[in-house]
């Protein structure tokens, strides 16, 4: 029996860590005396492991570990040191985890406690050692992941496997932008140009796009199953047969005709082996006349028709020019009565709004004259193309073209539009209209100068959608008769009757 010691032993001191609610004893690193039993006991040695990984890489794996751990809490952490400081939830006892560097690759991590070893130190390393490998191993995993998902060809397996993923082809989207632009483009040419170049443009350029989109549909439906691919590929083909089907409407017939005016010689039957040579010589030599005087008929009768067509587009070529003049003339006399001054303008304000009045009114019975003309050219053409099949009818409609739609149209539209218009404004509201007179109120002056703005622009407005309207409803006659004509039908009825309907509004005034 032993003596107890008169010395009273110091208290130990205790932890309180933030997951438990009752106070832990911890080991004492220096104080107490030792009992006989823990003096036979020796200590354990701190626990220490080694890793491949980098000390950054295993630094990162021991924090996110600790984080998602069940038997520790991370107190705190140390980037720069590579430490951190936790506290085991079992019994509160506090550890400090170090990553060093190792000895010659890889890193080392030591699991030390912060007081005396105790006796669970192992057990609770070899928990912690646990979580960290496992924390290691879902990295690698991670890591790995996006290289097995990756596969750049649809092959199956041997025994007839599902296929596997295949890699997105870049080339297949820029293929398919490429066909959509270029069919896009085939559009356009094909109908601007078509009836002014021929067969040939239909063919080389509407069956390259056709080919060049339906390539890029293939791509996108066997190579590259992207649907933005499909859409753009499928939307490509449908522009590209559209554009061959507009080239063909819009399609004249070859030039061909001057090889199909000649009409195949009167040849007789063969004469009888008694008839003399003298006989045959003088039949054919009856036929050749006949034949030549077929064709300078032929010829002389296409010209008699181009000149009675021409002096209609002529005709028209000189009301526009006149109602241009007209209105210019108009123009020079508002201008006079309106004068330079800010006092004249006010005094003369009506002689402005009455151009404008007559712009409109001559305009309008320009476009009533137009519209009865280009009906009598369409008329006549129907006339003449349906007695003679040997006439030319696409060169004489794009006569028409050119002189009416092209020339005509734009020559008033920049005589009056672009000139005319422009000058009144920059003369009037960007110059007399300007400043503002001394002796006048402000308000007087805003009014009078936004009036004549209003004024301005109201009226070149309506010019200008009176003058799309006339000039859409003639390209559409235009349109329409040149389907009728490569059709072989020269009945151009329907076509005027609905050019009519459009153009009724300037009509109905006449």
């Amino acid at each position: 029996m032993s003596t107890p010691d008169p010395t009273p032993m110091p208290e130990r001191p205790t932890t309180k860590t933030p997951f438990d609610t009752a106070e832990q004893p911890v080991a004492m690193a220096t104080g107490a005396a030792s009992t006989p039993d823990t003096a036979t006991q020796s200590l354990p040695q701190i626990p220490a492991q080694q890793f491949p990984q980098s000390v950054e890489d295993v630094y990162q794996a021991v924090k996110n570990a600790l984080m998602h751990s069940q038997s520790f809490g991370l107190i705190m952490a140390d980037d720069v040191a590579k430490t951190a400081s936790v506290a085991s939830r079992n019994d509160g006892v506090l550890y400090m985890v170090h990553v060093v560097p190792g000895v010659q690759t890889g890193s080392v991590v030591q699991f030390v406690p912060q007081g005396q070893p105790t006796a669970s130190l192992q057990m609770e390393s070899m928990v912690f050692f646990g979580e960290l490998n496992r924390e290691l191993m879902m990295q690698q995993m991670n890591a790995t992941q996006p290289q097995l998902t990756q596969q750049t060809w649809n092959a199956q397996s041997a025994s007839g496997g599902a296929p596997t993923p295949k890699k997105p082809a870049s080339w297949v989207l820029y293929l398919a932008i490429g066909a959509l632009a270029v069919s896009v483009i085939a559009l356009i040419l094909l109908i601007v140009l078509t009836p002014k170049t021929g067969a040939w443009l239909v063919w080389v350029l509407g069956i390259v796009s056709l080919a060049f989109s339906g390539f890029s549909l293939y791509a996108s439906l066997m190579l590259d199953k992207n649907l933005a691919n499909r859409i753009l590929s499928g939307v490509a083909v449908g522009i590209s047969v559209l554009a061959i089907i507009f080239g063909c409407v819009n399609m004249p017939k070859a030039a061909t005709t001057a090889a199909t005016k000649t009409p195949s010689s009167s040849s007789s039957s063969p004469a009888a082996s008694s008839e003399p040579s003298s006989s045959s010589a003088e039949s054919s030599s009856t036929g050749d006349e006949q034949s030549n005087e077929q064709r300078n008929g032929d010829s002389q009768n296409q010209g008699s028709v181009a000149s009675g067509l021409d002096e209609i587009a002529a005709s028209i070529e000189k009301d526009i020019q006149s109602s241009s003049d007209a209105i210019t003339a108009k123009q020079q006399e508002a201008e006079t009565k309106l004068g330079d001054t800010f006092d004249s303008y006010k005094a003369n304000e009506s002689a402005l709004t009455d151009w404008y009045a007559f712009v409109a009114s001559e305009s309008k019975t320009l476009y009533g004259k137009v519209t009865d003309s280009s009906v009598k050219y369409m008329q006549t053409l129907s006339q003449k193309a349906s007695a003679d099949k040997y006439l030319d009818a696409d060169a004489l409609l794009d006569d028409f073209y050119k002189t009416v739609y092209e020339d005509g149209f734009e020559t008033y539209y920049e005589d009056i539009y672009d000139t005319a218009y422009e000058d009144m404004y920059d003369k009037y509201y960007g110059g007399v209209l300007e400043d503002k007179p001394e002796n006048m109120e402000y308000s007087e002056y805003s009014d009078l100068r936004s009036n004549a703005y209003k004024a301005w622009s109201d009226s070149k407005s309506d010019f200008y959608s009176e003058w799309s309207d006339i000039k859409s409803a003639v390209y559409t006659l235009y349109s329409d008769v040149n389907s009728d004509v490569w059709k072989d039908n020269y009945d151009f009825s329907k076509a005027i009757e609905r050019f009519q309907k459009k153009t009724a509004q300037f009509t109905a005034q006449q």
